[in-house]
């Protein structure tokens, strides 16, 4: 069993560790069906963290590169 604020497959988990450490993201755990939970932007976008992706490496490449896409975001949240 996974203690809670943790994923079951570490290579999400290490990446959810990340990016709760950059403090522009919110990192949301709420089970519901396949997803485990997902993480907010500041500008209210979200990105869906699931479950049991097929491939978990994949998945962490694709939450990167969304992070990445709304780093802009985080840059003009600051500076407002």
């Amino acid at each position: 069993m996974v203690g809670k604020g943790r994923h079951q497959h570490n290579e999400i988990n290490a990446a959810l560790k990340a990016i709760r450490k950059i403090g522009w993201f919110t990192v949301v755990e709420s089970h519901n069906g396949h997803r485990w939970g997902w993480i907010e932007c500041v500008c209210g976008a979200r990105q869906s963290v699931w479950c049991t992706p097929r491939n978990p490496g994949n998945h962490v490449k694709r939450i990167f590169r969304w992070v990445d896409d709304h780093a802009e975001c985080a840059k003009n949240e600051e500076t407002s």
